[in-house]
This record gives C-alpha cells, structure tokens and sequence, in this order.
C-alpha cells in the first residue's frame, strides 16, 4: 500500500540512522522507497530542511511531491516562498487532501515535532509495518503512517458537480422568468458556464497528473525489479501487481 511515513527523533544523528534504515529496506525489498527528505524544527519553530546527497538516488516522481508538499504545509507560510506563501500553502493544503492526508495526521506529526527535534518523511509502498518499525525502534523513532488515497474528487472535481446542479437549477427557473429577471439570470449561467470550463480543465489536469505519477511508479519499480536478485524480483514484481489493480480499482470507483 502506498504510504506517507513521517519519523521523528529526537537527534539529527538517529534521523540520519533512521534515513539509512529506509534506503537499506528499500534495497533489500522490504519497502520501495520514492521520495525521503529529512527536516529539522529549529529552535524558533520554523521548519528546514536537511540536504542529503543520497536523495538523488529515488525518482522524484511529478512536478509536486508528497513529500514535498508536507513539508510545505509543516512550515506554514513562513517556510513558503515570499509573497506566494499564502496561495502556495493553500496548494500543498489541497494536494495533501487529495492524497487522502488529513488535518489530524498533520496535527499529529507537527506537534510531535517539537523545537529541536528531527523527522525523516517519506513517500513509500509498504506491505507490512514489522520490518520498518523493528528498525526505527532502537534508534528512538516515533513512526506515523497515512496511507495514500485518492479521494473522487482527484478524478470529479467537486466543483464541476457543483456549478452543473447550480446551472440545472437555474435553467429550470429560466423558463419561467421574464424581463429583468431573465436577463440577471443569463448573466449568471454566463459566469457559471466559465467557472465549470476552468473546473473542467482542472478536473483533466488532475486526471493527467495522477496517470503520469501512476507511469512513473510503476517504471521506477520495474527498472528496480529488473535490477535486483530473484527473490527481491519477485516481490517487486507482487508489489507493481497490486499497485496496478489498485489504480484500475481507482480509475473502475471513478468512472
């Protein structure tokens, strides 16, 4: 299953430990690792985070990961970008929503993650919690685990149903109307008709958005499947089976 996992530490040297922990789970198969950042809280409550060369080693896989993204709404505005905190905060708010990640496990995390403290975050496949939690134990680490879902509304946006109903509703009550009445209505669907166009193309991005990160995972797997020993193989092979028929579950739920 596809997981957001954030561990926190209480030092930068067991967060370093934990870090090579995921990448040694990955190769021996245990996991499949995509994306891991590791952060700091500094003292004055702002997020940073921590440079590791061996991040090159995993795809980063579309133009707005999940990992990035939550870290993005750890740090709030103050960690965002100057004058676009306020809407690229919104942004990571939302994408994290469409991920099925929710404003309780953000709670969560950012209280655990107190001035001083250090948290790996990742964006894994996991098949069972025992291998990964065996090796963050000894080194202190508190695990949390969101699974990644992906809610309709990546796939129907909200807003398309929502102006369709309001546009039903007022044609029904343009027939009945008349003069002034007729003509502030006909204004109205005009706006209407503009904001379901822009939902529309939003709607087809998310959908393309969503295929592109499904290609990308399953070839980064794959490529890591071909490379590795037979058992190790096989159970690559398993996991790109089962993330398949999730996807075609997802797409059959939004059809």
């Amino acid at each position: 299953m596809e997981k957001l996992i954030v561990i926190v530490f209480d030092e930068q040297s067991r967060a370093h430990a934990g870090f090579e922990a995921l990448r040694e789970l990955d190769r021996d198969g245990e996991i499949s690792l995509f994306e891991v950042q590791s952060v700091v809280r500094e003292p004055n409550g702002q997020i940073r985070v921590i440079e590791n060369p061996e991040d090159l080693d995993f795809p980063v896989i579309g133009f707005s990961t999940l990992v990035g993204t939550f870290v993005g709404v750890l740090a709030g505005p103050l960690g965002l970008l100057g004058g676009a905190a306020a809407g690229a905060l919104i942004g990571c708010i939302v994408s994290l929503a469409r991920a099925d990640v929710t404003d309780e496990f953000v709670n969560d995390v950012s209280t655990a993650l107190a001035p001083g403290k250090f948290a790996v975050v990742a964006d894994v496949l996991e098949d069972c919690t025992t291998p990964l939690d065996e090796r963050m134990e000894p080194l202190g680490g508190v695990v949390f685990r969101r699974a990644r879902g992906q809610v309709r509304s990546i796939h129907h946006d909200r807003d398309v149903a929502a102006h369709r109903a309001e546009m039903e509703r007022l044609k029904a009550e343009r027939a009945q109307a008349n003069g002034e009445r007729l003509d502030k209505i006909d204004a109205v669907l005009d706006r209407l008709g503009k904001k379901l166009e822009r939902a529309l193309r939003r709607e087809r991005s998310n959908i393309l958005r969503r295929e592109e990160e499904r290609d990308a995972r399953i070839g980064a797997l794959r490529a890591k499947a071909d490379q590795s020993q037979e058992g190790i193989r096989q159970r690559l092979e398993t996991r790109i089976a089962q993330l398949q028929r999730e996807y075609e579950h997802q797409n059959t739920d939004a059809a």
